[in-house]
């Protein structure tokens, strides 16, 4: 097989989603996106046929699709949380005999390398190339493979996470997976290199410097000149020199998750946890068990999103640590032990971890997450050896960041959403307060799994008046947002995930905690309390509703301000934060022995 018989496509992962450097793909580098500097010099290959991306469905990545259309790229579109199969579903697309993986990150590519690599890769007949033993290289950023050696990752190893999230990281775990080819030296990158990639923004602010120091416009810097630059000058990698390369492979571990659910707790504090035990789990190899402190309805979506669940009764937290061993303890509630007693029953364990908690516990745990709210800015670890992490970028929501353009036209509509439970029926109050208004505006109002008597509710709801919709059942709330205009709902998770889908909301505070932490989103702009419900008339609530549905500029503004402040990764960064430290401990524990 030569290479001029095969077609070979240069395949990019790329979103817009990335943790550490949120839209890093489109960010400005040099003048031009850094998409545009990887399919610039790609384009210089002698060998690729086809320059294609693999991004997500996620709205978010729309942007993406739309830097293709103007580039002249193909876009192929798959699962977030699935690089393998976007890579497979690439491959079919462009009918690709050989691959040439590459990573969004790394801007100085040389065309000249992937040459090199590719015509080992076909030459030998092999499923994926590396340098011979011994050689030493700058490059990075690009792995070939052939299509038969994808096609076996899909069938024989598609479940592991290693391949799901690395692809060719697999290869180099399981080296007799497939044949591998070996590619001699390539002498004008005979060199170690250092961190050449973009993650983070001190990343992007040393690859900018050396793009300035060089005089140097957008493509037109060699890696080979930089390389003898940051010899000359070695100074310029002190600005991303304390940056780390995520590993390849995740230590994994088990987190027991302790929180409240359902009947008096809402179900919050469930989606929350759910959400960041998926980005344990599938961006960092960490499995999770749940310790509920509540009713058996709380424990269903848990189970449902592939999680073992078990309701605290008999079983105390000290046994379930006793049976589960676990490398990490997560507490989420109002509920749970003392302080004294944490510090207790935590010894056996790696790593312990608060959200959003306000009681001395959290002054046993090692690390306490919350959003820039006034309770938290203002709380003492005197005494404490805990890490606290506060600011918006680790606001945790139980649903994943959805960003869609509304309807331009149509009534109005007005969401409603009191929590899963909703113990102080503030869905049936809303309603007799909006009917004042003999609404000409479409009213959906969510009926909570939890909610007692909710049947009989939605059935008085609907009695009221012709523009009043009720919402039953409803695991995710995504589509309901798309389409909100407004909402007016109780104050807790849901109002993170209205401010991160770009939802304009009206907050009512179940008690002074929640009339505090809704001042944030006041100050900030993505929504407006009215304060206590106690303390707030039905007709105040619906003359605010009335007063913000017929001001789009501010709703507007809302949005644009819910948009940028709550990005939706909390999760994400969460996982990643717990992953590190426990990695940290781990290292600790391995050098002290």
């Amino acid at each position: 097989m030569e290479a001029c018989r095969v077609k070979i496509v240069a395949i990019i992962q790329a979103r817009m989603g990335s943790t550490r450097l949120p839209g890093k793909v489109l960010r400005p580098v040099a003048g031009q996106p850094l998409l545009w500097h990887i399919v610039h010099r790609l384009k210089k290959s002698r060998l690729i046929n086809e320059v294609a991306v693999a991004t997500t469905t996620n709205p978010l990545d729309d942007a993406i699709v739309a830097f293709g259309k103007e580039h002249g790229v193909t876009i192929v579109r798959g699962p977030e949380d699935n690089v393998l199969q976007r890579f497979a579903l690439a491959a079919e697309a462009t009918d690709a005999d050989v691959i040439v993986r590459v990573s969004s990150d790394a801007p100085f590519i040389d065309a000249g390398f992937i040459d090199h690599m590719v015509e080992a890769l076909v030459a030998q007949d092999g499923g994926y190339v590396l340098m011979e033993d011994g050689a030493v290289t700058a490059h990075e950023g690009v792995d070939p493979l052939s299509r038969k050696a994808l096609d076996k990752l899909m069938m024989d190893a598609a479940d592991d996470a290693v391949a799901r999230e690395h692809v060719t990281g697999y290869f180099k775990l399981h080296p007799d997976f497939v044949k591998i080819a070996r590619a001699g030296a390539y002498p004008e990158l005979a060199r170690e290199g250092g961190r050449l990639t973009i993650d983070t923004p001190d990343d992007l602010a040393f690859i900018e410097a050396v793009h300035a120091r060089m005089a140097a416009k957008a493509g037109e810097a060699s890696l080979s000149d930089i390389l003898f630059l940051l010899e000359r000058e070695p100074g310029l990698r002190a600005i991303n020199a304390h940056v780390k390369q995520k590993a390849l492979v995740t230590r994994g571990g088990l987190a027991l998750i302790r929180c409240d659910g359902g009947g008096k707790f809402g179900y919050g504090h469930v989606k929350r946890m759910t959400a960041l035990a998926r980005a344990l789990r599938d961006r960092e190899g960490v499995g999770a068990v749940f310790a509920v402190n509540g009713s058996e309805d709380a424990c269903a979506p848990i189970r449902a999103a592939g999680f073992a669940a078990t309701l605290m009764g008999g079983d105390t937290l000290e046994a379930l640590i006793e049976s589960h061993a676990p490398d990490m303890l997560l507490l989420d509630g109002r509920e749970g032990p003392s302080r004294a007693e944490l510090a207790e029953i935590s010894k056996p364990v790696g790593l312990t971890a608060v959200i959003d908690d306000g009681s001395e516990r959290r002054l046993a745990a090692d690390l306490a997450y919350y959003p820039p709210v006034p309770q938290a800015e203002t709380l003492d670890w005197s005494g404490s050896h805990c890490v606290p992490r506060v600011g918006w970028q680790w606001a945790l929501l139980g649903a994943q960041r959805s960003v869609v353009q509304r309807p331009r036209s149509g009534r109005p509509v007005l969401l409603v959403s009191m929590g899963g439970s909703d113990p102080f029926g503030l869905t049936l109050r809303a309603a007799r307060a909006l009917v004042q208004l003999n609404p000409a505006f479409r009213v959906r109002f969510v009926i909570g799994p939890g909610m007692e008597n909710r049947c009989a509710v939605a059935r008085q709801i609907v009695a009221l008046h012709s523009s009043f919709e009720t919402i039953e059942g409803a695991d995710d709330l995504a589509t309901e947002f798309a389409v909100a205009d407004l909402a007016l709902t109780a104050f807790g998770v849901t109002a993170y995930e209205l401010a991160a889908a770009g939802v304009p909301a009206l907050y009512l505070c179940l008690n002074e905690d929640h009339a505090q932490s809704a001042s944030a989103f006041d100050k900030a702009g993505m929504g407006h309390s009215l304060g206590v419900a106690d303390d707030v008339s039905d007709r105040a609530i619906a003359s605010a509703v009335q007063g913000l549905l017929g001001d789009f500029a501010r709703r507007r503004a809302m949005r644009q301000a819910g948009l940028m402040t709550v990005d939706g990764n909390g999760a994400a960064r969460i996982a990643s934060d717990l992953a590190a430290a426990l990695s940290a401990r781990r290292e600790g524990v391995k050098a002290a022995m």
